[in-house]
């Protein structure tokens, strides 16, 4: 067989998909495919040799339930159920109200603690949010704070003799009050350009696997979790190392440090690899996982340094090859269509 076209590496790259220009989603993107003027014949193995993009994830992830801070507020500090739920939220980085629609507050790129705490305040406070698009909101109801010394976020709650408790994740009703919708529903939708200042199902943000923002605060014990320091005065469904919820007035502390990184890995899957790459999700074409290792906005280069491990279940004949990017809870790891993405890999051959 001729070896003239038989390259050991090939480089791909996003700005080569003339079809980027037609995705929809505001121009964001993914997956990108790179069609080859001349076809792969004879291919053995595939391996990612370097990945150089731009980390374009925001701390809090704009597309899952990582905008929404849920507690509870119950005048007993019986286990709380979802009619003592109430949602802080915080709109996506892309947001375009309705017109002269100005009750919300924005993601957006955080650069510490201090600056989320801020914007969270605003949300949680008077013309911070609307009832009539997010019905279990009170203005006013709780305070957020963040301690310089020891690097965590707190919340309060205002409302005397009543007791506030972080919801955690995995709260079994927690999913079915977030996306319940209807006239007396207590989903969270946005008054959103295009559809006459009422609700689009289509935006509204999809809760993916019970993620939500309290545990990027750092609230991130699980529902049956129990604490170093259980007691007979803790209860199911408070997320905090005591499980104890505290009055009006008494500041609950997070248990753990704030996640301002959107996700810690790239996941990188190629329709060439037919099998020889597998995930924890038991997706197929796993070509590679790196770690993000330069915050938002940085341009993240990565570069194998190991020996070959080729992926080797692949086919034989290749004529293109589109690359699809997850982050590390599944979910699509998006690009913005200005921001390119490049690959290189080695090819290895019969």
């Amino acid at each position: 067989m001729a070896t003239t076209n038989r390259p050991n590496r090939i480089s791909c790259d996003a700005f080569s998909d003339i079809n980027l220009v037609n995705t929809p989603n505001n121009g964001i993107y993914n997956t990108f495919t790179n069609n080859l003027r001349l076809p792969l014949l004879g291919v053995k193995g595939l391996q990612l040799l370097r990945a150089n993009f731009v980390n374009n994830s925001l701390q809090l992830n704009d597309y899952n339930g990582q905008l929404l801070f849920v507690y509870s507020r119950n005048s007993t500090t019986a286990i709380p159920d979802s009619s003592t739920f109430h949602v802080v939220r915080l709109h996506p980085s892309w947001y375009v109200p309705a017109a002269s629609y100005t009750t919300f507050v924005k993601n957006k790129y955080f650069n510490n603690g201090a600056e989320l705490v801020a914007a969270l305040n605003l949300a949680a406070a008077a013309n911070g949010d609307s009832t009539t698009y997010n019905p279990s909101w009170l203005a006013g109801d709780v305070t957020f704070s963040f301690d310089t010394t020891t690097r965590k976020i707190s919340f309060t709650g205002a409302t005397a003799t009543n007791y506030y408790a972080p919801i955690p994740q995995d709260h079994p009703a927690l999913a079915a009050f977030l996306t319940s919708y209807g006239a007396s529903g207590t989903g969270v939708k946005m008054n959103a350009l295009g559809f006459s200042g009422s609700y689009a199902a289509a935006l509204i943000q999809p809760i993916n696997a019970g993620i939500t923002m309290n545990e990027r605060l750092g609230f991130a014990m699980s529902y049956r979790n129990r604490g170093i320091q259980w007691t007979s005065s803790s209860i199911l469904g408070c997320a905090t190392t005591t499980g104890v919820p505290q009055l009006n007035a008494v500041a609950t502390e997070a248990d753990s440090w704030p996640i301002l990184l959107g996700s810690q890995n790239l996941n990188i899957y190629c329709n060439a690899v037919a099998g020889s790459g597998q995930d924890s999700r038991s997706l197929r074409t796993l070509l590679a996982t790196i770690p993000i290792e330069n915050a938002s906005m940085g341009v993240c280069s990565y570069t194998l340094t190991s020996v070959d491990g080729p992926c080797l279940s692949v086919g034989n004949e290749i004529y293109n090859l589109q690359f699809t990017f997850l982050d590390d809870s599944g979910n699509p790891y998006y690009f913005m269509p200005n921001y390119n993405f490049n690959l290189e890999l080695n090819v290895f051959f019969d």
